[in-house]
């Protein structure tokens, strides 16, 4: 358990209250005129640009914790066609993107899982198997607001040691009357050549003299997205490069698994809906119940030309003095372990990327109880599910080839012997076989909460406030997986007519200049349909590595503010604290290896699984989290910032499930990874400072600075576990090839005819709380209006952290998505029109420290990206506008340990839209 106590509390809030004494203790207290703003939401009706940017000001002004936010400029009209694309233009934001949409948010260094999303203050269910939001499945045009809460005060959620984020929808009091706002466009893709549509409608109403209002909002968009990509599975680290011909080449070098050139045609469709109902029977009480779906459907269809690489068949190649392998060529007949031929591989998969639907119903009670006391109640039950399990498929078309590799120029290539673009080999050289089917898992998410919070307001000149509540939140999250017969090479027997597969040329449209853009395809589909026909085992089943994750959280809090003056200058302070109770329990269901057996590939060995077992544990550990935010007002115009706080962000869900998946065998490489449900939450201590200048009518200038001390990260750790092999009754005996043979026993024959109950060793990766990290960094933003219409805001985040990862092969820790980043957006607004043009850099990072090849790193190059967009009025009702995405086409790249080793890039290509909005 980690427990902390009151005395803990005292210790983490001395410097901060001993700076409120300082401030406090030979002034006389005077009342202030006006109250601090307790950071509930309140939304503001704006328009344009230039009011869009001051009522955000004016949040951030009147806010007790360091916080940004951003507004839409109209109802229906969020700055940008995604809410994480608009996110990333605050200060200490950055993104990942998935198909060019922005997908995840970083804040402060801190990804995805470090931060909690809240829509409407209440925690939704997610698709992810963790516990990060996907911002992708939110409709923009349904969202009126979105805060950054940086540093914590005790009455918001907690979770998010990057910080809190707040989404706002529309509800019908907002308005007041009639409002119904509309839009449609289409949009164009540069790399797919397609035109898609998208269309929304927000219809609202208040009757019944004001008392009740009901509010509808329905958008849908299609697209039709083709990204092209050149990868690799990763670098493999420590090969002895040879062939059978000249023997060692080089030792101890790095070696692309593979490489290939690949063409990702998706079809992307988001549907969103909501419904908001309020009631007012009194002046004092409004009752709101809301509800909202959403589905999200990504299908893709790739079509891959691949290239697999072996060490042990290397006939010539430059090595440089990182021990990358640069350049080298792959030849039939040359190796030396027998790890076969080198084949130029066509591939053909089909994913069922995304199929997410989301679902929630909440109803909420705002009581103005008397004066001095208000109380909201709020119940939410919400739901989403990725339903992908057993919907992909993974084909392969081979014809033996020798090849070469070239990794030294800005685009790594691969030259194919006997043909290039528009010249192809026979068909008739080719074997075609079927993979896998079923290879990634559904999620499932259920949350159900209940808050009561409570505000009084005091009449005293020193006190101004207490809030205190109860939170609880029900959370099952689960996974399964429906997988199909570990068959890697099935078909190789069963062979297929071309008139059944349509085996044939494909032309990848606007691909990488200077590379292959003419491979094969064929239809993958209906090959799995023959070889199903013809009684190979394919279909794919249920799979016994599932797990199902109950948590409970409880938490209550309280917080105080006080008012003061120095001087001329008013002082507010925020002192409280939280207190979070969790318990989990998690049932997972875990087949153990049996017997390990050959398949008709010489370099991978096939696992064979025993009856399920049922496996139940769980693990509870409570947390203290205070917070103490003092806010001076040296001017009218200037603010100064200053907070000590402690925040909490609980393990991510897949990682607490206690079963073990084994790996595919190989020769000498016996692995398998599980979960622990007995991980601990990651804690950070962390103070902040912050300055803001508000001058003129909507100009800042805000300067701040943080540091973050963060214990318990979860890193993952190998070990050695030993599992029994027990062998079937069915199918006595162990048959392996040579090198797995010799790793169990250097004396053992290619058959060994009873290794009944052999006791084994597996390497083993678990997650595990061991490590510590300090992240420090700061902030520096302005924005500026011109007299003339133009303006511009500009900010770039600066992040440092005392554990990078260095050159070291064996470092397990370092922290992800740590960068700096900047932001420049510049616009005209002059009565009818309007135009914006913004650039966003996110700098190099580390995206994973193990997520490679035999747990290699993942390096993120930086990427800036330019948008436009620009509007006019036709008339108060009816606005056309443009908008244009990523449009210098930028290249999203990714390296591995050194920067010449090349992991993938991808081109998301650009995107145009036209459209036009009404609003009545």
């Amino acid at each position: 358990m980690h427990n902390q106590s009151f005395s803990q509390l005292g210790k983490r809030t001395a410097l901060a209250m001993a700076v409120a004494g300082a401030m406090f203790g030979s002034q006389t207290a005077v009342a202030q005129s006006a109250g601090a703003n307790d950071a509930t939401v309140e939304v503001i009706q704006v328009s344009g640009i230039r009011s869009s940017l001051k009522a955000s000001m004016d949040d951030k002004k009147n806010s007790n914790v360091v916080s940004d936010g951003i507004k839409a400029e109209d109802l229906g009209k969020f700055p940008d066609l995604n809410v994480a694309e608009s996110l990333q233009r605050i200060t200490g934001v950055s993104i990942d993107r998935s198909g060019g949409e922005g997908q995840a948010v970083t804040v402060r260094g801190f990804g995805p899982q470090f931060n909690t999303v809240l829509v409407n203050g209440r925690q939704i269910a997610t698709d992810s198997s963790g516990r990060e939001f996907n911002f992708d499945v939110i409709a923009a045009d349904q969202i009126v607001g979105a805060d950054i809460y940086k540093s914590t005060s005790a009455h918001l959620q907690e979770g998010g040691i990057g910080g809190t984020i707040g989404l706002i929808t529309a509800r019908p009091f907002d308005f007041g009357g009639f409002k119904a706002v509309g839009s449609i466009k289409g949009m164009y893709e540069s790399l797919s050549e397609e035109t898609s549509p998208s269309a929304s409608f927000l219809v609202s109403n208040t009757f019944a003299d004001e008392t009740m209002g009901l509010l509808v909002a329905v958008s849908r968009q299609e697209r039709d997205v083709q990204i092209n990509q050149i990868a690799t599975a990763g670098w493999r680290p420590n090969q002895t490069i040879q062939n059978a011909r000249d023997g060692v080449l080089f030792p101890n070098a790095y070696i692309p698994r593979n490489w290939d050139q690949i063409v990702d045609r998706q079809q992307r469709t988001r549907t969103n809906a909501s419904l908001v109902f309020q009631y007012a029977p009194s002046d004092d009480l409004t009752v709101t119940v809301d509800g909202f779906v959403s589905k999200f459907e990504v299908d893709s269809l790739v079509t891959d030309l691949a290239s697999w690489f072996e060490p042990d068949r290397v006939g010539s190649g430059t090595i440089d003095a990182n021990g990358t392998l640069t350049q080298f060529t792959q030849e039939v007949g040359l190796s030396a372990l027998g790890s076969g031929d080198p084949a130029s591989d066509f591939v053909s998969t089909t994913r069922n990327s995304r199929d997410v639907s989301n679902e929630g119903i909440g109803i909420n009670f705002d009581w103005q109880i008397n004066e001095s006391l208000e109380a909201q109640f709020d119940f939410s039950t919400s739901k989403a599910e990725n339903d992908r399990a057993g919907k992909d498929r993974f084909n392969v078309v081979g014809i033996i080839n020798n090849y070469s590799f070239d990794g030294t120029g800005d685009i790594p290539t691969v030259v194919h012997d006997g043909f290039g673009n528009g010249n192809l080999p026979s068909a008739d050289l080719a074997r075609l076989h079927y993979n896998e089917k079923g290879n990634v898992p559904t999620d499932k998410d259920k949350i159900s909460e209940y808050k009561a919070d409570f505000k009084y307001t005091s009449d005293s000149d020193v006190f101004e406030s207490a809030r205190f509540g109860i939170y609880n939140q029900v959370r099952e999250k689960s996974q399964f997986q429906i997988f199909g017969s570990q068959c890697a090479f099935c078909g190789y027997g069963t062979p297929a007519p071309n008139s059944t597969i349509d085996f044939r040329p494909f032309t990848a449209n606007n691909f990488f200049n200077g590379l292959i853009d003419t491979f094969y395809t064929y239809d993958g589909d209906a090959y799995v349909d023959y070889l199903a026909a013809q009684g190979v085992p394919i279909e794919p089943t249920l799979q016994n590595n599932r797990y199902t994750i109950n948590e409970d959280i409880t938490s209550l809090y309280a917080d105080f503010t006080f008012l003061y003056d120095l001087g001329d200058m008013p002082v507010t302070l925020n002192v409280g604290a939280r207190y979070s109770e969790t318990t989990i329990d998690v049932e997972a269901v875990q087949s153990f290896v049996t017997d390990v057996v050959r398949t008709s590939d010489e370099t991978l060995f096939g696992n064979v699984f025993g009856p399920a077992t049922d496996i139940v544990q769980g693990g509870n550990y409570s947390n203290l989290l205070p917070s103490v935010n003092l806010k001076l007002e040296l001017t009218d115009e200037m603010v100064l910032r200053f907070s000590v706080y402690e925040s909490m962000t609980r393990p991510t869900m897949s990682q607490l499930s206690p079963a073990t998946n084994f790996g595919e065998p190989r020769r000498g490489n016996l692995a398998a990874a599980g979960g622990n449900p007995a991980l601990k939450p990651f804690v950070s201590e962390n103070w902040d400072i912050s300055y803001e200048w508000y001058y003129g009518d909507a100009n800042l200038f805000t300067f701040a600075f943080f540091n973050k001390e963060v214990d318990d990260f979860i890193v993952t750790l190998t070990g050695t576990e030993t599992f029994t092999l027990s062998d079937r009754a069915n199918n006595p005996g162990f048959i392996c090839g040579n090198d797995l043979c010799a790793e169990l026993d250097p004396n053992a024959p290619t058959t060994a005819p009873e290794l009944v109950g052999l006791q084994e060793d597996y390497t083993v990766t678990r997650p595990q709380n061991s490590e510590a990290a300090t992240v420090t960094g700061y902030e520096i933003g302005v924005t500026h209006i011109f007299e003339n219409g133009f303006g511009f805001t500009a900010n770039a985040t600066v992040v440092d952290s005392d554990v990078e990862l260095g050159a070291d092969t064996t470092q397990s820790f370092a922290l992800e998505g740590l960068g700096d980043s900047q932001n420049l957006v510049v616009f005209y607004e002059q009565e009818n029109y309007q135009a914006r043009l913004a650039f966003n850099n996110r700098e190099a990072f580390l995206r994973a420290i193990d997520n490679g090849f035999n747990g290699e790193p993942i390096n993120t190059e930086t990427f800036g990206q330019w948008d436009v967009s620009a509007s006019y009025d036709i008339n108060e009702n009816l606005t056309v506008f443009f908008e244009g995405i990523n449009i210098t086409e930028e290249e999203l790249r990714q390296f591995g340990r050194f920067a010449n080793q090349t992991y993938s890039i991808e081109d998301n290509g650009s995107r145009y839209s036209v459209g036009i909005r009404g609003t009545f």
